[in-house]
C-alpha cells in the first residue's frame, strides 16, 4: 500500500489518471439526470404548446384595454381588473393579470415592480433548459474521454473486449449529450419567442389602459 502510494506522489500523472477514471461513474450518473430533466421539460414544452394554440389578436387586446380604461375612469379598479383578466393573451400574460390584487393593483409603481418580478421568473424559467444545452455536450465530452485510456490500454495489451467496451461507452455518451443538448436548445429557443411576446403582450396592454386615462 505504501508502495502504491508513493508511486501516485511521485508520478502526477498517475494521479490524474486515477481522477478521471474516478469521474466516470459519477458522470453517466448525472448524464442520465440530465435526461430524465430534458425528457420532462420536453414534456411541459409540448403541454405548455398545446395550452398556446390560437393566434394573438391586437384588435381583440385594444377592445378589452378600452373597456378597462373606461371602468378605472369611473372609479371600478375591481371591475377593470375583472376586464384585463379576459385578455386574448396566453402564458405569462394571463399569469400576470391573474396575480394582480387589490384596489391600487393599477398603480404604475407596483406595476413596474410586478413586471420586474415577471420577467426575472421568465428568465428563471429558460435558465433550465438553457443549463442543458451546455451541461449535456459537456457530459458528453467527458464521458467519451474518460473511457479512452482503459480502451487505449486495452489496445495497447491486445485486450478487445476492453477495448470495445470502454469505446461503446464512450459513443453512447456522446449521442447522449448532444441529445441532451439539442432538445434543450429547441425548448430554450421556442420559448425566449413565446415568453418575449408574452411581455411585450403586456407591456402593450398597460400602455393602451394608461393612453386611455390620459
Amino acid at each position: 500500500m505504501l508502495d502504491g502510494i508513493r508511486y501516485l506522489l511521485t508520478t502526477p500523472q498517475a494521479i490524474i489518471y486515477e481522477i478521471a477514471t474516478a469521474l466516470l461513474y459519477p458522470v453517466l450518473f448525472i448524464e442520465v439526470i440530465a435526461l430524465a430533466w430534458a425528457v420532462f421539460e420536453l414534456g411541459s414544452f409540448t403541454w405548455e404548446a398545446l395550452r398556446r394554440r390560437g393566434r394573438r389578436s391586437l384588435r381583440a387586446m385594444d377592445e378589452v384595454t378600452t373597456r378597462a380604461a373606461l371602468l378605472l375612469a369611473d372609479g371600478k379598479s375591481e371591475g377593470a381588473l375583472t376586464e384585463m383578466r379576459r385578455l386574448p393573451g396566453r402564458g405569462w400574460v394571463r399569469t400576470f393579470f391573474a396575480e394582480a390584487e387589490g384596489a391600487d393593483w393599477h398603480e404604475r409603481t407596483r406595476l413596474l415592480k410586478r413586471l420586474t418580478d415577471l420577467e426575472s421568473r421568465v428568465s428563471k424559467t429558460l435558465e433550465r433548459t438553457r443549463i442543458l444545452v451546455r451541461l449535456g455536450p459537456m457530459l458528453g465530452l467527458m464521458g467519451t474521454l474518460i473511457p479512452i485510456s482503459p480502451a487505449l490500454i486495452g489496445l495497447a495489451k491486445g485486450d478487445v473486449q476492453t477495448l470495445s467496451d470502454n469505446l461503446v461507452v464512450a459513443f453512447s455518451t456522446t449521442v447522449i449529450g448532444l441529445l441532451i443538448g439539442g432538445l434543450g436548445y429547441v425548448v430554450s429557443t421556442v420559448r425566449d419567442r413565446w415568453y418575449g411576446l408574452d411581455v411585450s403582450d403586456i407591456e402593450y396592454a398597460l400602455d393602451r389602459v394608461e393612453e386611455h386615462l390620459q
